[in-house]
C-alpha cells in the first residue's frame, strides 16, 4: 500500500464551514447584546463567573473549527479511523458541552404556555429520550456500510457531521440545565445526570472495545486507504477503539465529577437535589 503523508498546512477551510461558525458566534453576540445573555444571571457552580462563559462558548467554537477544519477533518476523511474518531469525540463531546455552558444562565427568549415547537424541544431533551437518542445515533453511523458511505459520499458525510453535533446539543442540554427563568422546567436531578452520563458510556464503551480486540478491519474504506505513520489498518482501528471508550469515558467521568462538585459546593442545592432525587 502507497504511504500516505499528512501536514501540519493540511487545513481545509471549508466556506460552509467557516460560515456556520460565523453565524454561531454571531448569534451569540446578538443574545448578548438583547441582555438574554446578562452579568447578573444565576451561573452558580458550573462557570463560577458571568465573565467566564464567553470564555467557554469560544472554547467549544474553536474545537468545532480544530475538529471540521484542521488537519484531523484531512487524515480521518482520507487515511486514519483513529483520527476520524478524534473528530467525532470532539463534535458530541467537546464542543457541544462547552458551547451551553456559554449560554449557562440564559434567559428563555420566549416566556408564557409552549408552542409546538418548545413542547418538541422539551420532549427531545427529556433526560432518557436524549440519552437514547445520542447512543442510538452512534450507534447507527457506526454499521461499517453506513460508515464507509460517509467516507465516499460527501452528502450523506455532511449529514453525520450535523447529527453528532444535533445530539450533542441534545444530550448535554438537560445535564448543564442552562436556561433560567420564572417558567423555565428544570430538567433532572443529580442522580439522574449521573445515570445519564453512566449509562450513555456504555455503547461507546463496548464499541470500542470491539473495536480494539477485532483481528480484521471492519471497515473496508480504511483497509484501502493508503497508510499513514506505518499504521496497519488493524492498529488503525484498535487505537480508534482506545479514542472510543478511554477518551470517551474520562470525558464522562470529569463531568460526573463536576455534578458532584456542584452540589458539595452548595449545601442548599444539596438538599433540593436530594428531595427531588431523580424528578
Amino acid at each position: 500500500m502507497e504511504p500516505a503523508h499528512l501536514d501540519l498546512r493540511d487545513w481545509s477551510w471549508q466556506p460552509t464551514v467557516l460560515l456556520g461558525l460565523a453565524a454561531l458566534v454571531a448569534a451569540y453576540a446578538i443574545a448578548w447584546r438583547r441582555g438574554l445573555v446578562r452579568d447578573d444571571d444565576d451561573v452558580s457552580s458550573w462557570v463560577g463567573s458571568p465573565q467566564l462563559r464567553p470564555w467557554f462558548f469560544g472554547a467549544g467554537v474553536l474545537v468545532g473549527f480544530i475538529a471540521l477544519q484542521s488537519p484531523i477533518d484531512t487524515g480521518g476523511d482520507q487515511y486514519l479511523f483513529s483520527l476520524h474518531m478524534v473528530q467525532h469525540l470532539l463534535l458530541m463531546m467537546v464542543a457541544p458541552p462547552l458551547c451551553i455552558l456559554g449560554v449557562a444562565g440564559m434567559r428563555a427568549p420566549v416566556t408564557g404556555p409552549p408552542g409546538p415547537l418548545r413542547r418538541a424541544w422539551r420532549g427531545l431533551v427529556n433526560p432518557w429520550c436524549a440519552t437514547v437518542i445520542f447512543s442510538m445515533v452512534l450507534l447507527v453511523w457506526h454499521i461499517p456500510a453506513l460508515y464507509d458511505a460517509t467516507l465516499t459520499t460527501e452528502t450523506i458525510h455532511i449529514v453525520e457531521h450535523l447529527s453528532f453535533i444535533a445530539v450533542g446539543i441534545i444530550f448535554w442540554w438537560p445535564i448543564v440545565d442552562p436556561m433560567r427563568g420564572a417558567d423555565r422546567q428544570r430538567w433532572v436531578g443529580t442522580f439522574a445526570k449521573i445515570a445519564m452520563l453512566v449509562g450513555s458510556g456504555v455503547p461507546p464503551t463496548v464499541v470500542g472495545l470491539i473495536f480494539t480486540v477485532a483481528p480484521h478491519p471492519f471497515y473496508d474504506f480504511y483497509a484501502r486507504a493508503p497508510r499513514l505513520w506505518g499504521l496497519t489498518p488493524v492498529g488503525d482501528q484498535q487505537i480508534a477503539g482506545v479514542v472510543m471508550f478511554g477518551a470517551g469515558n474520562l470525558i464522562y467521568f470529569a463531568a460526573v465529577v463536576m455534578v458532584f462538585w456542584r452540589v458539595f459546593g452548595d449545601p442548599a442545592r444539596d438538599e433540593e437535589e436530594a428531595q427531588r432525587g431523580f424528578g
